[in-house]
């Protein structure tokens, strides 16, 4: 007998029902079995960055994920190539490493290493980021700030960095005193930038004034300033002073405005504090004059030592065992002059008094009297500008030499290789920014 049209069309729906219902099978099977191994988790994020701790370097974990024991790895090239050297980094946490806290390494150190920090998530291993301990002069931010210190960049020209950052000095000395306990000059620049590529002495500040009331302070070295009340920063525009070696402020009683960052030991008594301080060392508290105003602290990566005599409250305004923030010390070259025809198309003279709006040009330069509106270019000696009263503003530049005031008050841009040296007591040093004397950038003098 033949089918009716009926039965065949449910025997096709049937067919049609069975055929997806072993295609389901047959996907669910490869799904489960493709999918029956590890998988890759989602991949922690966190922020790393390297500091220097007594010269060992350490990792500070600053942000993001925190990371569990066996979830990460750290490689270190210390010279023939990346080596897991995760075994050689010390945690006390417990087996989570947390934001805040930081791993030191105990294997060999040395100045150049790179260390490439991974995780591992689902069995597959991820860069996490890479640091470089470029000689132990470049640190990180401190996980423990959440106001991140602002860094300075170098800039592709030197003269980019005097105009944007209202360079004031640039050398390897600013000497404003006559020597300990004797008057002083005041350096004068809120909003300005003094770099000091030396260090600090207090026969270079002298026993009085107001110092170097500047906002921000470069200093490439100790400073030790054991007498007096001269004071560092500016007190109407605060910005921050960044020292590349020890801090010792013993004496009177001395203002520090800004916040300061030190990468080696702090010695401080006499000392008016008015904003945080980060030490990279420890921290010696000698006398009973220490103040601490507003939310001044000192945060220290060592110990905070309180000596006899000192009132225990003063502990208060201290923490120790701290990351450091940390900072970048500005490595820049003084530039060359240009030469010698470029100058006299632009009518430089090579001698001669110093008078009003004259632009001189020679190998060195000895003049006195005032005068506004200067530019003076020594190419390889000093500039001197000597005699009682004197009062002169504009540019002075010896890129090998230094450069020696005395009068009453001098005001402008100073960039010498040897610095800046005020004999005169009580003598006012100002800053004026270079485009208030030169408005044109092609006619810069370097």
């Amino acid at each position: 007998m033949g089918r009716h049209r009926g039965e065949e069309g449910v025997s096709e729906v049937v067919a049609t029902i069975l055929l997806i219902g072993v295609t389901v099978l047959l996907v669910a099977i490869v799904a489960a079995i493709f999918f029956s191994g590890p998988q890759p988790g989602e991949i922690p994020h966190a922020s790393i960055v390297a500091k220097n701790e007594s010269g060992k370097f350490a990792l500070a974990h600053e942000g993001g994920d925190p990371l569990r024991v066996g979830e990460y790895r750290i490689y270190v090239d210390t010279g023939n190539g990346l080596v897991d050297e995760t075994a050689n980094f010390t945690w006390l946490g417990g087996d989570i490493w947390q934001v805040g806290g930081s791993i030191r390494y105990t294997g060999t150190w040395t100045s150049s290493e790179r260390v490439v920090v991974t995780v591992i998530s689902g069995g597959v291993e991820t860069i996490l980021t890479e640091v470089r301990l470029g000689g132990g002069r470049v640190f990180d931010p401190d996980p423990m700030e959440p106001e991140v210190p602002e860094k300075p960049v170098e800039p592709d020209e030197f003269i980019d960095f005097v105009i944007n950052e209202s360079v004031f000095v640039y050398g390897t000395t600013l000497s404003i005193g006559q020597g300990t306990g004797q008057g002083s000059a005041t350096v004068i620049g809120p909003g300005a930038t003094v770099v000091i590529t030396g260090g600090l002495k207090a026969k270079d500040i002298g026993g009085g004034g107001a110092g170097i009331a500047v906002s921000n302070i470069y200093i490439d070295g100790d400073v030790n300033i054991s007498s007096g009340s001269a004071g560092l920063g500016s007190a109407d525009e605060p910005g921050a002073i960044y020292i590349n070696g020890n801090l010792t402020l013993l004496g009177g009683s001395r203002h520090i405005y800004g916040k300061v960052y030190v990468n080696g030991d702090f010695d401080l008594g006499g000392v008016i504090i008015h904003n945080k301080t980060y030490v990279n060392g420890d921290v010696t508290l000698r006398r009973d004059t220490i103040s601490f105003l507003g939310d001044a602290h000192i945060y220290c990566t060592g110990n905070v030592n309180l000596l006899s005599g000192v009132d225990s409250s003063t502990l208060d305004h201290c923490t120790d065992q701290t990351p450091f923030p940390g900072f970048t010390m500005l490595d820049l070259q003084v530039p060359p002059t240009k030469p010698d025809s470029w100058y006299m198309e632009r009518d430089y003279v090579s001698s001669g008094d110093l008078t009003s709006n004259r632009k001189i040009f020679a190998d060195s330069y000895t003049s006195s009297g005032s005068a506004n509106n200067v530019i003076i270019i020594a190419s390889d000696g000093d500039i001197s500008i000597t005699g009682g009263g004197n009062k002169v503003t504009g540019v002075f530049f010896a890129p090998r030499g230094r450069v020696t005031f005395s009068g009453d008050s001098l005001e402008g841009v100073v960039i010498a290789r040897d610095g800046l040296y005020v004999t005169g007591g009580g003598t006012k040093v100002t800053f004026k920014n270079i485009e208030e004397y030169i408005t044109n950038p092609e006619d810069y003098p370097f």
